[in-house]
């Protein structure tokens, strides 16, 4: 009987031990998480806009979109019907062609981060979410990717830390930032400054300056300053406005004569996807759309040097709408 009650007991133990073995292994497997969560909203970067040619009242352009949804994700399937631009009181828009491209595969890349600390911040972004998308994209950083962090307020820029590929020591910096706003924009000086820095320090040779900003420049220096620091040092930049104050005309003229891209985030937590996402243009891996338009206008003509802004409206197949703005000079 002993015997007998003795192969029960260790009946149960195997089957007890193997039930918890099997529930730990499940357990594991469930909480398991990717390295990079996004959970934003959806983001438009425009990019490339050129014009193609131009007769005395219409112009053919193009513009280069990057479309991804809440998740960080390409948006794929688009069609004419997903892309408008509204009509104005003197300018006509038809889109005559959307096409998926992709971009020139590049190299590891070094990226200086931006980020505007300036007093009308912490109204426009006071859930810090510039910070939490900062991390975000430290966190997408590739094998042979590297990333540099500063900052601006007042009359100032600063330097918090200097190129590096650690995913995880930047958190503790990007933190104290919280509630450290003030001041001014010094966006043009702080942005020659971060190029020079950029083009002196980043090891790798695929560089690019990450602007985020969401207000006008209020300090001494010009935007035209900015574009030929940037072309002579071949370091493109991508700026992202925050809010529907943002000078998207600025910023988008930035990015578009430096060869970059420029997200215009309306909505703050579009900056998670914005910045989660912004490795893969640099990494030159995105899908675009390349949508190709006509503008009539009915009154005056074209002409070379003439400036072309505009608003982009997509329509995502989820019904949500998020704009982009373009800026091109006629050639």
């Amino acid at each position: 009987m002993i015997m007998k009650t003795t192969r029960y007991f260790v009946l149960f133990l195997l089957i007890f031990t193997t039930i918890f073995q099997a529930g730990c292994r499940k357990k594991t497997i469930d909480i398991a998480a990717p390295a990079v969560i996004i959970d934003g909203t959806p983001s438009v970067a425009s990019m490339s806009g050129q014009s193609i040619s131009f007769s005395a009242d219409q112009l053919q352009f193009s513009v280069d979109l990057y479309v991804v949804n809440k998740n960080g994700q390409h948006v794929a399937g688009l069609t004419r019907s997903n892309f408008s631009i509204s009509k104005t009181s003197t300018l006509t828009y038809t889109l005559n062609d959307v096409k998926s491209v992709g971009q020139t595969a590049k190299a590891g890349y070094s990226a200086m981060m931006l980020l505007d600390q300036s007093g009308s911040i912490s109204s426009s972004d006071p859930n810090n979410l510039r910070i939490e998308a900062s991390k975000i994209f430290i966190k997408s950083l590739g094998a042979k990717d590297n990333a540099a962090l500063s900052s601006f307020s007042g009359s100032s820029i600063f330097y918090h830390r200097g190129f590096s590929r650690d995913t995880l020591m930047p958190f503790k910096t990007l933190d104290s930032l919280r509630g450290r706003v003030g001041g001014g924009t010094p966006l043009y000086e702080s942005a020659i400054l971060a190029t020079n820095y950029t083009a002196l320090k980043a090891p790798n040779e695929n560089k690019a300056l990450l602007a985020f900003t969401d207000g006008e420049d209020t300090g001494y220096s010009s935007i035209a300053a900015v574009i030929a620091n940037s072309l002579k040092n071949n370091i493109p930049i991508y700026s992202i406005g925050l809010s529907n104050s943002v000078d998207e005309v600025v910023l988008s003229q930035m990015a578009n004569e430096t060869g970059g891209a420029f997200f215009w985030a309306k909505d703050a937590k579009q900056l998670v996807t914005s910045f989660g996402t912004l490795g893969n243009l640099l990494h030159g891996s995105a899908r675009l759309y390349r949508t190709s338009w006509t503008v009539r206008r009915s009154s005056g003509t074209w002409r070379v040097g003439d400036v072309v802004t505009g608003t982009i409206v997509i329509t995502l197949p989820t019904g949500e709408l998020v704009d982009s703005a373009f800026y091109f000079k006629v050639k």
